[in-house]
């Protein structure tokens, strides 16, 4: 499904660049001449715009089912690598669009790129001015990034094939019971067994998310308000850097940046992120370099990662849907302040990426192995108490006993005399212990 929306992003992307022109006071305005005078113009533009929003989606999706799965551990760390740099540059196309669709948003996310591309260069003098002039939508800077917003795509797309290629070229030898292995023929038939069983997946999810959605929002733009477009626009009188919310992919990032007190800090926990999830096939063989004998447990088989990874994920979603509403900002003069869950969230992101998600299989073997120790002395213990119990009940019956047999003997009757009287007259069997 990733595929398939990326083919269509890159074909609705090619149509739209006919219409065209890098002027901001006309972007606009030939957008709403397409829509009226060209065939399939509005749907075009509809299924461009609402692509950036699938191919995050599906990404993001694509990453949580990869990390559940814990293919960083088994997969080829190249193919993974080549992942996390695409899901990178996609973020660096995504903004170049967003500026040249001439709106707010627009210039805001042109001076947000300036500004951390300044920073690279440590702030030397106007060295952003070659490729982002006054950090200002123009003629001049919307040609540039029209330029590098049609050719990028193409790279991004090659990235998506070495991925592929990378982590799928073992699909037909090491397929197990994930997917149908085709053993007919002796050519290498993993892009069969890829795509039969991504297509069967997708099918399922496309026809639950439609069920789900169509039972809860029938009508498409309530739908596209509540998920894609609410507070980006209409509720804000004055736009102002923190007044207006970015879309929701961009999100955790702009929130990091509100967060952090400086701007180079922000820069760096950015960066780190990519960094962090680029990388989890590398972190994870140098965490675990000493401790290779620990078996790697299915995610699926352990609570405690299970509850780990919906954490992680609940975290991704918190970040995302806070700003500007409930965000967690910094101020020098008051510090910090907002809402606390957002800075709870993050922290968990980088802390489960960095650390949490690498040691969860010591960590649950430790807790196993604690568990099963405990529950040992536990039976050992309700097992002597059992057995002390018994002993002592056991020694009183044959003190009762020897007794009653004495009492019986004493008495000079028989045994059965002796019950047939108690019995008789309804009396208690007495027992009188010898001083």
């Amino acid at each position: 499904m990733l595929l398939i929306a990326i083919g269509l992003q890159l074909v609705s992307g090619f149509y739209l660049g006919w219409y065209y022109i890098p002027e901001p006071g006309l972007v606009v305005e030939l957008r709403e001449e397409m829509f009226n005078d060209t065939r399939f113009g509005a749907e075009m533009f509809a299924m461009h715009v609402r692509g950036v929003d699938s191919i995050f989606t599906l990404s993001y999706l694509h990453i949580f089912k990869k990390i559940y799965l814990k293919n960083y551990v088994t997969a080829e760390s190249d193919g993974w690598i080549m992942g996390g740099y695409a899901f990178l540059w996609f973020h660096y196309i995504v903004a170049l669009g967003i500026s040249l669709s001439a709106t707010h948003l627009s210039d805001l996310t042109l001076t947000i790129i300036a500004n951390i591309y300044w920073s690279l260069f440590d702030n030397i003098y106007k060295s952003y001015y070659i490729i982002f002039t006054n950090k200002h939508l123009n003629t001049d800077q919307m040609t540039r990034l029209m330029i590098f917003h049609y050719f990028t795509p193409w790279y991004y797309l090659y990235l998506i094939q070495l991925h592929v290629l990378f982590c799928h070229e073992s699909w037909d030898s090491d397929s197990g019971e994930n997917v149908y292995e085709d053993k007919s023929g002796s050519y290498i038939s993993w892009f069969y067994d890829a795509f039969l069983k991504e297509i069967q997946d997708g099918w399922h999810w496309y026809w639950t998310v439609i069920g789900f959605f169509f039972v809860h929002y029938i009508y498409v733009l309530v739908l596209n308000y509540f998920f894609f477009e609410k507070w980006n626009i209409a509720e804000n009188d004055e736009i102002r850097f923190y007044g207006v919310a970015p879309h929701w992919y961009f999100r955790p990032l702009m929130g990091i940046l509100v967060i952090s007190p400086t701007h180079y800090e922000g820069l760096m926990w950015m960066g780190l992120f990519f960094i962090l999830l680029t990388f989890l096939p590398i972190l994870y063989n140098w965490y675990n370099a000493f401790a290779k004998h620990v078996p790697s447990i299915p995610m699926q088989n352990s609570r405690l990662q299970s509850t780990a990874f919906c954490l992680f994920v609940l975290s991704l979603l918190c970040s995302a849907s806070m700003l500007p509403c409930g965000r967690y900002y910094y101020e020098p003069e008051g510090g910090y302040g907002g809402n606390v869950w957002v800075k709870f969230s993050l922290q968990y992101v980088y802390l489960y990426l960095a650390w949490l998600l690498h040691h969860l299989d010591l960590i649950d073997r430790y807790a196993f192995q604690f568990s099963v120790l405990i529950l040992y002395k536990i039976r050992k213990f309700i097992r002597q108490w059992s057995d002390l119990h018994w002993t002592m009940r056991v020694r009183v019956c044959n003190l009762i006993l020897d007794t009653t047999n004495h009492e019986i003997h004493s008495n000079g009757l028989s045994t059965a005399s002796f019950l047939i009287s108690r019995i008789k007259f309804r009396k208690p069997i007495q027992i009188t212990y010898a001083k």
